[in-house]
């Protein structure tokens, strides 16, 4: 069983220009996207209303729309490159949605990842409630502002996994992320009820942690320090005026 989540930010005006013109008219591949829709035959997600988000507001947009979209140039670009390399299809999707007004934040492309990341965040949503416009799964749109501070929880709890010292690896981080994570910390110091979030979650995964792939919250040990590279560089992409939400896709 494969799992794919990946958490996407907009250019609303670029999107609003280039998107909202290719998802009209242009053929990657094989079809238009008029055409992908249309053979799907799902009466609950439209051409014309994923074609209205766009051009008022691509924030706003429901995750599961907006999922069509990614599937849809996934069924038209991989074909594309079946015989070159995965870092020269990454790097021509990055261009293209870079041009359609779409930034890819994180994917994570493995079932073990997947059900890691969701772990951390359910986690964080029982103390924290965020409101969201839910998709399939974990999918959901959520303001960039939520999903910041949630990075932020990610960052101090993956920190604290990876000083416990329950699995043998050597994870070395950097002075820059090192810095990065106390200035976090500091500004987090006064949040009592953040303190106590990770705190429970570590004390219960000191007390349970044992070698079992199949559970998630084993899985979230196992990732802490990829979690955490990468949650800092997000931190640093989103600007909460130019990119004010951000969308989960979970592909399960």
């Amino acid at each position: 069983m494969k799992r794919n989540i990946s958490i996407y930010m907009f250019d609303g005006i670029k999107a609003a220009r280039n998107l909202y013109e290719d998802l009209q008219h242009r053929i990657y591949h094989t079809i238009t996207f008029k055409n992908y829709i249309e053979e799907k035959e799902n009466g609950s997600i439209t051409f014309n209303r994923i074609l209205e988000y766009i051009r008022n507001d691509i924030n706003m947009m429901p995750p599961n729309d907006f999922y069509e979209i990614i599937h849809f140039f996934r069924s038209q670009i991989y074909p594309l490159f079946a015989h070159d390399s995965l870092e020269t299809r990454e790097a021509y999707l990055k261009t293209l949605y870079d041009y359609l007004g779409i930034t890819r934040l994180y994917e994570l492309d493995t079932l073990n990842a997947g059900k890691a990341y969701a772990y951390l965040y359910e986690n964080y949503v029982d103390y924290f409630p965020i409101a969201r416009i839910r998709g399939k799964y974990f999918s959901a749109n959520i303001q960039s502002e939520d999903f910041l501070h949630f990075n932020d929880f990610l960052i101090l709890m993956t920190k604290r996994i990876i000083e416990s010292k329950l699995y043998d690896y050597d994870d070395v981080l950097t002075e820059e992320e090192e810095s990065i994570i106390e200035t976090i910390r500091l500004e987090n110091q006064q949040n009592l009820l953040l303190s106590e979030a990770i705190e429970d979650q570590m004390k219960f995964l000191i007390n349970v942690f044992f070698p079992d792939d199949r559970q998630d919250f084993i899985q979230a040990v196992y990732h802490a320090y990829t979690f955490l590279k990468q949650a800092i560089r997000i931190r640093s992409m989103i600007d909460l005026q130019k990119n004010p939400r951000v969308i989960i896709v979970d592909i399960y």
